[in-house]
């Protein structure tokens, strides 16, 4: 019996010296690929928080601002000879998000604008809608004009999409180094209501940038643009009446911007 445990007692192999290094390079291995595989899921979790928390969407209603002084979040800006300044928190329960409207109360005549910049939000592409009104009380005469400003390098360099509600017409302009360029000028029609909705969508379809106007829920420009650039975005006044705006929206059309370059193949 003592002889049979003894021929049935397991043995371990014995491995030689290279095996024996092959081993240890294969958990080493083993050991990397999880270690790696840590890291990548933890660096996963950090961007998904790091996008989480990207500032995709602004919602401008002005009713968190004291009434009488400007809206908190804005940089005022004046283009051509005219006077600085004029926005202003106003109490409207008429306006679309009651209790506060914004109010650019400082005329503009000729080639001068008044401009609102959003401080530190820059877009690529972007959707952005504001709406606006002539102030009850003002005179609409012509000039009346109000309206978003987006690719906002500095007060030199921008372009605008401003809506004459007294002429009823729309016109998109393209400064550079201070020198307005017209792009569009297109009649509008006022739909019933005081306020009157703006929109500008800036974005890439194919490699290619698409500018898009539209007012009052119609499309009233719209084209291809070569020049692939972003920038800042706000609001903007030109002429002899004052404007009244409302619920400035933003969103950043993040999922449009090329994330990697094309495949080599």
């Amino acid at each position: 019996m003592k002889e049979c445990s003894v021929r049935n007692r397991v043995r371990l192999p014995r491995f030689s010296t290279p095996a024996v290094f092959l081993l240890a390079a294969i958990g080493l291995i083993v050991g990397s690929r999880h270690a790696l595989a840590g890291e990548e899921k933890g660096a996963r979790a950090y961007n998904e928080k790091a996008q989480a928390e990207l500032d995709l969407r602004h919602l401008w209603n002005f009713d968190k601002d004291k009434p009488g002084g400007p809206p908190a979040g804005f940089i005022a800006l004046t283009v051509g000879a005219g006077q600085a300044g004029g926005w202003t928190v106003e109490a409207d329960p008429l306006a679309p998000s009651a209790p506060n409207r914004l109010s650019q109360t400082v005329l503009c005549p000729g080639g001068c604008y008044q401009l609102l910049l959003a401080e530190g939000v820059t877009y690529d592409y972007v959707d952005l809608t504001v709406r606006l009104r002539v102030v009850s009380g003002t005179p609409a005469t012509t000039g009346a004009t109000g309206g978003a400003v987006f690719r906002v390098k500095d007060e030199r360099n921008f372009h605008a999409a401003l809506v004459d509600l007294a002429a009823q017409s729309l016109e998109v302009i393209r400064v550079v180094d201070g020198q307005a360029t017209v792009l569009a000028h297109e009649p509008v029609k006022l739909r019933p209501g005081a306020w009157h909705p703006l929109r500008v969508l800036h974005e890439t379809i194919l490699s290619k940038d698409l500018m898009e106007i539209s007012f009052d829920g119609k499309i009233v420009f719209s084209t291809w643009d070569q020049e692939r650039y972003g920038g800042r975005i706000g609001l903007a006044t030109r002429g002899d009446a004052a404007i009244g705006f409302d619920n400035f929206h933003v969103i950043r059309l993040y999922s449009q911007k090329p994330l990697s370059p094309p495949a080599a193949y």
